[in-house]
């Protein structure tokens, strides 16, 4: 509201209480026998104390004040902006990881950059204010209502974002960037920059992931690397775990500045889930401090195998102790509730409900139909899809290929004269991976192809993997994604777009991926050199104002309620036992 509303709010409250507290209350007629002991009473003279004859005063300007501070709460009247600042305002807070980062006053620099976002909005002089961060890009507005404002500024928090360029809204008057300079991004000259940046010591995880072994022996190992961006040496302890079994722990003793590298070797069996974690005293920024990894092809996959004669596939599954094969003949076949089937010729009347890998196919309606046969083919070239990705075709050769073409069938493979080798189905309830010809009709004892598609399409089917990312954001997943679950087991919002599905993934953890029955895990970690030392800032003389400690960022319309409140306690209180009026 205008100033002159809310001064004349104000006023008209504090005179009605002034006047609510001065108004005699008619005191209740009582009838008694006589009025000779009340007249004694009356006539009686006592000399009043110093309290008795101001406690009423002070309960008048006790209400008055209630009043007063509640009317301010309402009206939050907020310093007035020069002709020069007047029109459209947008407020850009800088939501990178180093922005939860502690400062020498114990709070962080978000809680700076939050509290300096809500000061530029209250003296928003009645325009229109818009919140945009460099993760999310706009958030609220534009809009005149604070409330909405305070309201976005409130659920904010950090969540990375890489975006070099910084959001924009048309018609913006001022922009104001609340930033600590851990990320290098492209500022205009225009943009006024508020910096909330103080140099702090950290120590962080800015490495960490799994590999194969190099001797060819065990799962792997794992790698990761820690960092000491601090002026002094500092003791730090490594705890490095496969599912609940820790694998190592380890004190470090580090320097200033330094880095230190670990290999731990991992088993054969095991949890495919790798967790490092990071503990220094005096730490800037806790986030950093673990870091998350996964193995592929770790975790079990239930493998039901439908077939007359599996010797060839017996071959291929011997080569993965993760699977857990059961057989059985296609007179005995009922639909499969977990893991993956496998059809070898021959298909049931109703399609799986789980994926499926299907080997030589017969005629099905659900699927498609066989075509003409190829004898001596040869696979010509490796496409980009994920079952056939590393498959080395020059050692591959086929003493019969059937051709077989379907509904929704994307063909990833061809042979020299065309035939369709391997095809793919990318649905939301289900995988399918097709291959138009068996393992006992290709060179299987000479080309190292044929086990490199087979673990890539049982990948695919059962255990996808999404790799870990580096920073939180934005992330590109197939088309037939279904669900995205957060480390913390709640579902997190997806985008189908054409081909592909995005999801936003804010939090650092291990995500679950569920597309087209298989379930396939994305990690993200947010330790990096860029963001975890806390030291630097590529802010420089574009630099407009710094941000200082302050409180714990409540608006102060809040602490006007809470004073309200505190005096209308007290004054019940005193009231109660007589001391006030």
């Amino acid at each position: 509201m205008a100033a002159w509303q809310a001064l004349a709010l104000i006023g008209v409250a504090g005179a009605a209480a002034a006047w609510i507290f001065l108004v005699k209350v008619r005191p209740p007629r009582v009838s008694v026998p006589s009025l000779l002991l009340w007249r004694r009473v009356f006539d009686k003279v006592r000399e009043l104390t110093w309290w008795e004859r101001v406690r009423r005063a002070v309960s008048l300007v006790a209400t008055i004040l209630i009043a007063v501070f509640l009317a301010l709460a309402v009206t939050r009247p907020g310093p007035r902006r020069g002709p020069a600042s007047e029109g459209r305002t947008l407020i850009i807070l800088d939501s990178s990881w180093s922005m939860a980062a502690l400062t020498s006053s114990g709070e962080t620099r978000w809680a700076r950059a939050v509290r300096q976002a809500r000061a530029l909005a209250a003296s928003s002089g009645g325009g229109d204010v818009a919140i945009a961060t460099t993760a999310d890009g706009l958030v609220e507005g534009p809009t005149a209502d604070m409330a909405l404002i305070e309201t976005a500024i409130d659920r904010l928090s950090p969540s990375g974002g890489d975006n070099v360029a910084l959001p924009s809204v048309p018609g913006t008057d001022h922009v104001h960037f609340v930033t600590d300079g851990a990320s290098a991004r492209s500022i205009d000259p225009a943009v006024t920059v508020h910096s909330v940046f103080e140099s702090a010591s950290n120590a962080a995880i800015v490495a960490f992931g799994a590999r194969p072994s190099p001797g060819g022996d065990g799962a792997g190992e794992a790698y990761l690397q820690v960092a000491n961006y601090a002026t002094a040496p500092r003791q730090v302890r490594i705890v490095v775990s496969r599912g609940s079994t820790v694998l190592s722990d380890q004190r470090v003793e580090m320097a200033a500045g330094e880095a230190v590298s670990q290999i731990v070797p991992l088993a054969p069996t095991g949890s495919a889930r790798l967790v490092a974690r990071l503990e220094a005293g005096a730490d800037g920024l806790a986030e950093d401090n673990e870091a998350v990894a996964w193995i592929d092809g770790a975790d079990a996959v239930d493998v039901t195998v439908v077939s007359e004669n599996p010797a060839a596939l017996a071959l291929l599954f011997q080569q993965d102790p993760s699977l857990k094969v059961s057989v059985v003949k296609p007179a005995a076949y009922v639909p499969v509730t977990s893991g993956i089937v496998v059809f070898d010729h021959w298909l049931p009347a109703e399609a799986p409900a789980r994926p499926a890998l299907v080997v030589g196919p017969p005629a099905a309606a659900w699927l498609g139909q066989p075509g003409p046969e190829e004898r001596s083919a040869r696979w010509i070239a490796t496409g980009t899809h994920p079952v056939v990705a590393g498959v080395d075709s020059l050692t591959l050769d086929f003493k019969r290929v059937r051709a077989f073409e379907g509904k929704d069938l994307v063909i990833v493979a061809k042979s020299e004269r065309g035939t369709p080798l391997v095809a793919v189905k990318d649905d939301r309830d289900r995988r399918i991976v097709v291959w138009s010809f068996s393992p006992a009709d290709a060179n299987l004892a000479f080309a190292p192809g044929i086990p490199v598609l087979f673990g890539n399409s049982i990948e695919w089917l059962a255990r996808p993997s999404y790799g870990v990312l580096r920073h939180s954001g934005p992330v590109q997943l197939p088309a037939s994604t279904a669900r995205v679950v957060s480390p913390t087991g709640k579902p997190v919002a997806i985008v189908h777009a054409g081909d592909r599905t995005v999801a936003r993934l804010t939090d650092p953890g291990l995500y679950l991926v569920e597309a087209g029955g298989s379930r396939g895990v994305v990690g993200v970690n947010i330790g990096d050199p860029e963001v975890s030392n806390l030291s630097r800032s590529s802010l420089s003389s574009a630099v407009t104002s710094r941000v200082g400690a302050g409180g714990a960022g409540w608006p102060w319309w809040m602490w006007a309620v809470l004073v309200a409140f505190v005096l209308v306690s007290a004054e019940w209180w005193t009231w109660q036992r007589r001391v006030t009026v």
